[in-house]
C-alpha cells in the first residue's frame, strides 16, 4: 500500500467519494490514513457495507449476524444497555477493523491507545495507553473506525439514565 499524508487522507475523508450514498460521517477519531489506505486495498468490501447500509432502514433488522460477503465482511445488528466505563473490556482486533455506527441510544465509544507492530519473533505487542481514555458521543450522523492497532473502548454509558442502544457493528477484513 502506497502511504499518503494526513492531509490529503483528511480531504478524501471529507469528499465523502466513499460513502457509496451513506449519509453518515466517519468521527473525527478516525484514523484518515489508515481509511483511506484500507479502502483502496480493499474497496469492494467497504463499498459493499456502505451501499448496505445507505439502502437498508437499520431500524427494521432484527439483532444478529448479517454476511455480506461470507468470512471477509459482515455486520452484527446489537441491541443492549451500555454499561459503565469500569465495567467495558478494552479491546484490539487483529484480521478485522471494526466500523461502530450507534444509530439509536446514548453511548461513548473510547479510543484507549494504539497498539506497536507485533514482533513475531518475541510474540509480543506494546501498548501506548491514552491516560485517560479519550471518550467520543456516539450520534446517528457518525460512525467510528477501529484499525488493528488500535485498543477501544465500545458500548460505553454516557452521563445520565442508561438507555437501550441499537447499534451495526461491522466487521472489514483488515488488508496487511
Amino acid at each position: 500500500m502506497t502511504k499518503v499524508s494526513n492531509e490529503e487522507a483528511l480531504k478524501w475523508v471529507e469528499s465523502r467519494e466513499w460513502a457509496n450514498g451513506w449519509n453518515v460521517n466517519a468521527d473525527a477519531t478516525v484514523d484518515a490514513v489508515e481509511f483511506k489506505e484500507q479502502y483502496e486495498a480493499n474497496k469492494e468490501l467497504w463499498d459493499k457495507l456502505f451501499g448496505f447500509l445507505a439502502t437498508t432502514d437499520l431500524k427494521t433488522l432484527e439483532p444478529g449476524k448479517v454476511d455480506l460477503v461470507p468470512g471477509r465482511l459482515w455486520i452484527n445488528v446489537l441491541e443492549y444497555e451500555p454499561k459503565d466505563a469500569a465495567h467495558t473490556k478494552i479491546e484490539t482486533h487483529r484480521n478485522f477493523i471494526d466500523l461502530q455506527y450507534t444509530y439509536e441510544g446514548n453511548e461513548l465509544m473510547g479510543l484507549a491507545g494504539i497498539m506497536t507492530d507485533y514482533d513475531p519473533v518475541k510474540d509480543r505487542n506494546f501498548y501506548a495507553l491514552c491516560n485517560p481514555i479519550e471518550y467520543a458521543k456516539a450520534t446517528p450522523d457518525v460512525f467510528f473506525l477501529y484499525f488493528p492497532k488500535e485498543m477501544h473502548q465500545p458500548s460505553v454509558k454516557a452521563e445520565g439514565e442508561a438507555v437501550k442502544s441499537r447499534k451495526i457493528v461491522g466487521k472489514i477484513e483488515y488488508k496487511k
